[in-house]
């Protein structure tokens, strides 16, 4: 009777071993839960890259299009950009206050 209650003892044990392996592979192993979660990470990571790069397109569609179609816009730009004054316009320079003096 020892060896039969030994037999199976023996049994469970190798039967929980190979549960075990198995588990650990499902988990660890190639295409495993970590990997799966992992991948799962790294594809919300690019779509939040795209996602902001989608906006900067359509920033950039819009700026393309108030270029071609609006003369205020293109006067702005010039402005901003190129530091460009239009007709009837003045140009102030204002230089910054020496270091030792009070400003009120």
């Amino acid at each position: 009777m020892r060896i039969k209650s030994e037999n199976l003892f023996n049994r469970r044990y190798a039967v929980l071993a190979v549960i075990l392996l198995i588990a650990g592979w499902a988990i660890f192993g190639d295409k495993g839960l970590v990997d799966v979660y992992r991948l799962i990470k790294e594809r919300d990571g690019m779509i939040k890259h795209n996602v902001v790069i989608e906006a900067k397109n359509r920033a950039l569609e819009e700026e393309i299009r108030l270029l071609n179609t609006d003369k205020r816009y293109i006067g702005y730009v010039a402005r901003r950009e190129l530091g460009m004054i239009g007709k009837n316009e003045l140009l102030y320079k204002l230089e910054d206050a020496p270091k030792g003096a009070i400003s009120e």
